[in-house]
């Protein structure tokens, strides 16, 4: 049994689906788990004292539907590409709105980092990994681009 591309992009969708179910069921335990990380909250540092519960859950809450909507077009990104549809304008789609939703899972990152600095490191890599993929986006719009001008020329 070789390992080849076939392989691992089979993989990579099905991680895709796990992670997806899984961030479903986390979203049903965030009350559970931040209940937990706030019972020790004088030892951590923020701007804010005091307890993080409905900051948390608010911010977890909302990264986690961002998170979703992520997994389902790298689903569909994955999909495609499995269809050997790779430069197509539908796959530029899903990266843009990849890339939109990290850039705003950035934010309830960024304003829980009041609370904790520690989110503030979250809302950076969240950022940058918008970033990354609007740059990737871009790449594929330009081979979209060329591919189309390649298939009409004689």
């Amino acid at each position: 049994m070789k390992w080849n591309s076939l392989r691992s992009l089979q993989l990579s969708i099905l991680l895709v689906r796990v992670l997806f179910v899984l961030i479903l069921i986390l979203m049903c335990c965030v009350p559970v788990m931040v209940h937990w990380y706030d019972l020790d909250g004088g030892s951590r540092v923020g701007l804010v004292q005091g307890s993080v519960y409905w900051p948390l859950c608010i911010c977890l809450y909302l990264t986690a539907v961002c998170g979703e909507v992520c997994l389902f077009r790298l689903g569909k990104l994955l999909q495609n590409i499995r269809a050997e549809h790779v430069f197509i304008p539908e796959n530029c789609t899903h990266l843009r709105i990849i890339s939109w939703c990290c850039l705003l899972a950035s934010i309830p990152f960024g304003i829980f980092g009041i609370w904790r600095f520690l989110s503030f490191v979250v809302a950076l890599a969240a950022l940058f990994f918008g970033i990354i993929l609007r740059v990737v986006k871009n790449v594929f719009e330009a081979a979209v681009s060329l591919q189309e001008e390649n298939d009409y020329t004689i």
